[in-house]
């Protein structure tokens, strides 16, 4: 019996045993995984039709999809209100791929054109039922639009929670609040919403304290009347950098604790620089401070000894006991010395 090679120009159905149905198997799983990868990042495209752009805008947003994603069109409409969406595509129910920032998002807004301001004389149409004028003036109304847009909603330039992301510094200018351009922008907003708040607490515990629990999302603790450190005392604290710190006399009266109830090891160190900024802005100018963060949590040590996963003394176990400290694991082939003559 001949059997085809695999490379040959035969198409017959693969046969068990011929190494190819795993491969098909394989293809199949790849695919499957790449289906699923794909329904992840996206979304039903909503419903925007009948919505007035404001509301579109923000109807996209909640869906995940980047509002500035979207391309509009202009089309005179007497059945819709000025302003709403005729028209959408992608339609509602098709999918749309969150991470692809080039597929856009076209509606078709309705609208009216201001040749209907103008007299009689400008409002005619030629043999062919077009109006040069009104065609004229159709350019500069897509030119216009947005800025009318704007116009019409100027409100949410002065709401924290409203106005566009690009205008969250000139809004916070406003209040003389400063702004970091490595914040989060939720955080952004809700520091501009309580700006007065915090003029008010500024220079107290509590203000400094609100101040924090927005940036870092925890509650911080301030410890006012207290210093880690004693001083430099001969024989009571003078290990520099453990209990002895070289500064300049800080007075208890005028110091006070700041602690961050989170893990050193979970914070880097850009965000260690903006807490300090910030304690530095709230506090009195007069009083010193010290920054605490969380002990890291302990991991216990696998000092078992499993033959094959660890046994090398010195590397993964450690042997314990009186005689631990007189052994050398590189004196001998395994041998224990005692320290004693």
């Amino acid at each position: 019996m001949s059997e085809q090679a695999p490379g040959g120009g035969g198409g017959g159905p693969l046969q068990a045993g011929d190494g190819l149905e795993l491969d098909a198997r394989t293809r199949e799983t790849a695919l499957e995984r790449l289906k699923k990868a794909l329904a992840e990042r996206e979304v039903p495209m909503p419903r925007l039709e009948g919505y007035s752009l404001r509301k579109a805008r923000k109807i996209l947003a909640l869906t995940g999809v980047d509002p500035a994603r979207l391309k509009l069109r202009l089309t005179e409409n007497e059945a819709f209100e000025r302003g709403d969406v005729v028209r959408q595509r992608p339609r509602p129910g098709e999918r749309v791929d969150l991470d692809d920032g080039e597929q856009q998002v076209e509606v078709t807004i309705a609208d009216r054109s201001i040749v209907g301001y103008l007299p009689q004389l400008y409002q005619r149409s030629d043999l062919t039922g077009r109006s040069f004028v009104k065609d004229f003036l159709w350019v500069f109304q897509h030119l216009q639009f947005q800025t009318d847009e704007k116009l019409e909603h100027l409100e949410e330039y002065f709401d924290p929670h409203e106005c566009p992301p690009e205008f969250l510094d000139y809004l916070a200018s406003w209040v003389a609040l400063t702004l970091e351009q490595g914040w989060p922008e939720t955080k952004k907003r809700s520091l501009i919403k309580r700006a007065v708040e915090l003029y008010h607490l500024r220079g107290t515990p509590r203000g400094l304290r609100v101040f924090l629990r927005i940036f870092t999302g925890v509650d911080p603790e301030i410890i006012e009347g207290v210093w880690p450190f004693d001083g430099f005392v001969v024989g009571v604290s003078s290990t520099v950098g453990v209990d002895t710190v070289l500064m300049h006399a800080v007075n208890r009266a005028h110091a006070f604790l700041v602690k961050i109830p989170l893990p050193i090891d979970q914070v880097d160190l850009e965000t260690v620089r903006r807490i300090h900024r910030i304690v530095e802005r709230e506090k009195p100018i007069h009083t010193d401070y010290m920054l605490v963060f969380a002990e890291p949590e302990e991991q216990e040590a696998e000092s078992a000894f499993t033959v094959g996963v660890s046994s090398t003394i010195g590397v993964d176990t450690w042997i314990d006991g009186d005689d631990a400290a007189a052994y050398d694991p590189l004196a001998g082939e395994g041998s224990m010395e005692s320290g004693e003559p």
